[in-house]
């Protein structure tokens, strides 16, 4: 907060047009929704104007990004992250130059005059540089340039890690999502670009290339922003939504795979997007599309526009897995947002646990059951999937240098633990809260296109579950979500009974109800504390859990700590 204070301060005193310094590609580029700095606290993005020239051949772009932002408190300078290594051909608002300085992936901009709480600007950067090409997309982001099978370009942007500022400068945080953007992006003639939203206009220009005019007027995720180009066969048709919106179905596909496409899409498409309205609520964004783009990478999900490269292959339970997930998170990711990376987890645990939920419509309760028991051989229990501290993407998804990240665990342990919650409140009420969570209301078929999206955190899904429960789960989202090590139930024959003690949570009462088969009777087994008692009932007459419906530690899980060893001892030493 100093540095960022001094600097500011050194900018509102230049009188020079630049000020540059050596800038290379820092930890704060490729490592996303780090903790906000008092200057990006200055403000709110209202609006992005997006212009960008894709330059195949040289793997790069040129362009602009005018940014309207409004003052939440006074403020002098503007603080934007851009990737240091994109050279910065010039920075103005309407009345002409702004002083600028620049300090590692920061971009610092001196106002022409100060600004006051609510007081609105616009401010352009015009850019061109090489920005960062991924490797392994979607597991790091950039920009992938790769080709069809008939040698023609094909490029898509991920960006889930490093977040926007690895190719136009913009507010890097959850919190940043502008209320509407314009894009615009000038591809070789023989290309399309498809982007979020709209599709406005396509303009030819004299050099034979086109310029895609793309506009959403909803708020995005920054990192759900999302270009893709390529020879594009676009597939389309419409639906129409509970709430009564005719959604527009498009799925871009390079022309060598149309045949499979058309496959995907008028199996699957409308049926997979039933499923999420029947059991979530509309799909958030009807006004504009329900867009799908064939991608080089595996998929992504930027709104109104995933991303989908899983070539086609329907998994073991009947259906496409990565279209099904991906499209999960139109409603646990882009409608409902995280409001720090520590509450990823409601992205992704939500998105996971609607796969078993997909697999039991396809296939049944055996697949369900399956599915379910695959996922939990899969938990580490290491750390909490909820930290309270603020994580930035990488520490979360690829678990940081001291081993404090979940990683895999917002997937796994997330699904696990709805699936617990479940059992805990009831069907009815887990669905209500479910509903509340993503739209604020248990009626979101009553909601009209567009709906509001919002900011949701952990303690925001407490509260609702509690008050679905009617009672505080306080001890439940404590252990599960805010602490790593799983619960483990102790199961012992006394001299008054069959006794279940719950172990591995410290000194807090964890009244954890589980269900028990005795004598062939499947009863449903309260806590006092950490303890339960059966009178009378012997170890021969009980089966704990049969179906495993609570989240607990299982001998057939190794524990974090023999997890990590045996990782060790496979990981190859330098």
């Amino acid at each position: 907060m100093m540095r960022t204070l001094l600097i500011a301060s050194l900018l509102v005193l230049c009188s020079c047009a630049v000020t540059e310094v050596d800038v290379t590609r820092s930890d704060a580029t490729t490592d996303s929704s780090r903790p906000m700095s008092e200057g990006l606290q200055s403000y709110d993005v209202e609006h992005y104007t997006l212009r960008n020239d894709i330059l195949v051949d040289e793997k790069a772009i040129a362009g602009s990004s005018a940014i309207r932002f409004r003052a939440v408190r006074g403020m002098a300078v503007l603080e934007l992250d851009f990737d240091g290594l994109f050279t910065i051909d010039g920075v103005e608002d309407a009345a002409g130059p702004l002083d600028y300085t620049r300090d590692e992936a920061k971009l610092y901009i001196t106002l022409r005059a100060p600004l006051n709480v609510g007081d609105t600007h616009t401010v352009t950067v015009r850019y061109h540089g090489v920005p960062i090409e991924a490797k392994r997309a979607p597991w790091d982001g950039g920009f992938v340039w790769s080709k069809t099978p008939a040698g023609k370009p094909w490029i898509a942007t991920a960006m889930q890690g490093e977040g926007c500022d690895i190719w136009w400068p913009c507010k890097d945080h959850p919190a940043g999502e502008p209320s509407s953007m314009d894009m615009y992006f000038t591809v070789p003639g023989e290309l399309t670009a498809a982007a979020n939203g709209v599709l406005i206009d396509v303009v030819d220009e004299e050099d034979g290339r086109r310029t895609f005019h793309w506009r959403t007027e909803v708020p995005t995720n920054t990192y759900g922003v999302a270009l893709n180009v390529a020879p594009y066969v676009l597939i389309e048709d419409s639906y129409t939504s509970i709430n009564g919106t005719e959604i527009p179905l498009m799925f871009w596909a390079i022309e060598d795979h149309e045949e499979q496409a058309r496959v995907l899409f008028e199996e699957e498409f409308a049926k997979v997007l039933e499923f999420f309205e029947r059991k979530v609520g509309p799909y958030p964004w009807g006004q504009e599309k329900l867009g799908v783009a064939e991608t080089p990478h595996l998929g992504m999900e930027h709104q109104t526009i995933n991303a989908y490269g899983n070539e086609f292959r329907r998994g073991d339970y009947g259906f496409d897995w990565l279209f099904q997930h991906e499209l999960a998170h139109e409603w646990f990711g882009n409608v409902m947002t995280h409001v720090t990376v520590s509450d990823m987890w409601l992205h992704e645990g939500f998105g996971a646990f609607m796969q078993p939920e997909y697999t039991k419509e396809v296939m049944g309760d055996a697949a369900f059951h399956s599915t379910m028991y695959n996922t939990y051989l899969k938990i580490n229990a290491c750390n909490a999937i909820a930290p309270r501290e603020e994580f930035s993407a990488d520490q979360l998804y690829f678990d940081d240098p001291e081993g404090k990240g979940p990683a895999g665990d917002i997937y796994t342990k997330g699904t696990w633990l709805l699936h617990s919650l479940r059992y805990v409140i009831g069907e009815d009420a887990f669905w209500r809260s479910v509903r509340r969570l993503v739209f604020d209301t248990v009626n979101p078929a009553e909601l009209a296109a567009p709906i509001a999206a919002r900011l949701r955190s952990t303690d925001d899904y407490l509260r609702i579950v509690s008050d679905e429960a009617g009672a505080d789960l306080g001890w439940f989202f404590e252990v599960y979500a805010r602490r790593g090590p799983l619960p483990v139930l102790e199961v012992s024959e006394t001299a008054d009974g069959f006794l279940l003690e719950w172990q591995n949570v410290g000194d807090l009462d964890f009244p954890m109800p589980i269900p028990v088969r005795v004598s062939g009777s499947l009863q449903r087994v309260e806590f006092d504390g950490n303890q339960a008692l059966l009178p009378g009932v012997t170890e021969a007459d009980v089966q704990v859990d049969p179906f495993m419906q609570v989240l607990r530690k299982l001998p057939v899980v190794p524990t974090c700590e023999e997890r990590r060893a045996e990782e060790d001892k496979e990981t190859p030493h330098r």
